[in-house]
């Protein structure tokens, strides 16, 4: 799946690679994948690395402001699939040393990416939508859009990790 996403990148920018990418963790084996992948030594071009979680399951953001893997108390959330407590113990040390940003969403600024997704025809549920909500979010704010280096030359990939799907609309 990367190797297949960083061939359709070079195809589609004339041969510019991914500067950014943002990936769901839930319990963090994509989010480790996809790390391990564009932080591998040798690798010629290196992504900087967003994880997003649900605002109620945020293990990897408490485990990097901690410094080592703690487990918190989840909510339920319409981005199932992320609604994780604890970080796998494989991934923890490759996601401590190469996630660059760590953003949380809340389930309504994941209905509004898929809502926004839909409306481009990209089939995409609250997980893989929650990677466009993250996107927004970091560019909202003017310092971490600066600290990350997103601008007009930035290719960003977003890994979605889950078609459309019925889900409760947040009120």
């Amino acid at each position: 799946m990367l190797a297949e996403a960083d061939k359709q990148v070079l195809q589609i920018t004339g041969e510019q690679a991914a500067t950014h990418a943002i990936v769901p963790c839930g319990a963090g084996s994509v989010a480790e994948a996809v790390t391990a992948h564009y932080k591998a030594p040798g690798r010629e071009s290196r992504a900087a690395i967003l994880a997003v979680e649900p605002t109620d399951a945020a293990c990897l953001q408490e485990s990097l402001k901690a410094g080592q893997s703690v487990t918190v108390q989840t909510q339920d959330t319409i981005m199932n699939g992320l609604n994780c407590g604890t970080l796998s113990t494989t991934a923890w040390p490759v996601l401590k040393a190469g996630i660059d940003v760590s953003v949380v969403v809340s389930d309504a600024e994941s209905h509004a990416a898929v809502q926004g997704l839909t409306a481009a025809s990209v089939s995409a549920g609250p997980c893989g939508a929650a990677t466009l909500a993250a996107l927004m979010k970091v560019c909202g704010d003017t310092d971490a859009k600066r600290e990350l280096g997103l601008d007009k030359s930035s290719v960003v990939v977003l890994y979605c990790t889950e078609g459309l799907r019925d889900y409760p609309v947040p009120q």
